[in-house]
C-alpha cells in the first residue's frame, strides 16, 4: 500500500479495502510509441538496399493511418485499385514527412529523364511486384526539387515499395 499520501491514506481507511491494483513489481516498458512499426511491412526489401545514387528504397503502406488495411479501401485507392495523385500525395505527407505541401502527379515512364543505371534499378522493383503493378509518381514536396517515385504493389503485405530520385 502506498503510504504518505494524505488523499490514498485516508481512501484507504475510508473502505478498508485493499486496492484494486497494486503498482508494478518492475519498470515496465512503453506498450506503444505514436504509431506500431510491423517490421515485415516496414522494413524494406533487400534488393532495394544499397541501392547507388541518386536512387533510394522506399515503403509506403496503402493507406494514410498506418493501419495497414485493405487494398479495396475506397477512401485510399481508385477503382482500378490505385491511388490518385492526390491519395498518393497523402501517403508520402504521412510516411515521409516532408515539411511543406506534397502534390504528386503519376506520369509516364517515357516522360522520366532517367539517372544512369536506372535499367537495373527498375528491374529490381518489377521483381518485387507484376510489371503491370509498377507506378511512376513526380512529387513535389514543400520548395524542394521534384523527386520521382517509381513504386510497385506488393500486394502479399499490403504495401508499396519502390525506389525515388531527385529528377
Amino acid at each position: 500500500m502506498a503510504k504518505g499520501n494524505p488523499t490514498v491514506d485516508a481512501a484507504q481507511a475510508d473502505t478498508g479495502l485493499a486496492p484494486l491494483n497494486e503498482g508494478p513489481k518492475e519498470p515496465q516498458p512503453p506498450q506503444h510509441g505514436d504509431f506500431v512499426k510491423d517490421p515485415t511491412l516496414d522494413t524494406l526489401p533487400e534488393q532495394l538496399q544499397d541501392l547507388p545514387a541518386p536512387f533510394e528504397g522506399l515503403v509506403l503502406p496503402l493507406e494514410t493511418t498506418g493501419n495497414h488495411t485493405s487494398a479495396t479501401n475506397s477512401q485510399t485507392v481508385s477503382l482500378d485499385g490505385y491511388p490518385k495523385d492526390n491519395q498518393f500525395g497523402d501517403l508520402v505527407k504521412a510516411h515521409l514527412h516532408p515539411e511543406g505541401p506534397v502534390r504528386a502527379e503519376s506520369i509516364k515512364p517515357q516522360d522520366v529523364k532517367w539517372p544512369d543505371g536506372y535499367r537495373s534499378i527498375l528491374k529490381k522493383v518489377e521483381g518485387l511486384g507484376d510489371e503491370e503493378d509498377v507506378r511512376v509518381f513526380k512529387v513535389v514536396r514543400g520548395t524542394r526539387k521534384a523527386e520521382i517515385l517509381v513504386v510497385t504493389l506488393d500486394t502479399k503485405n499490403e504495401r508499396w515499395i519502390g525506389v525515388r530520385f531527385s529528377e
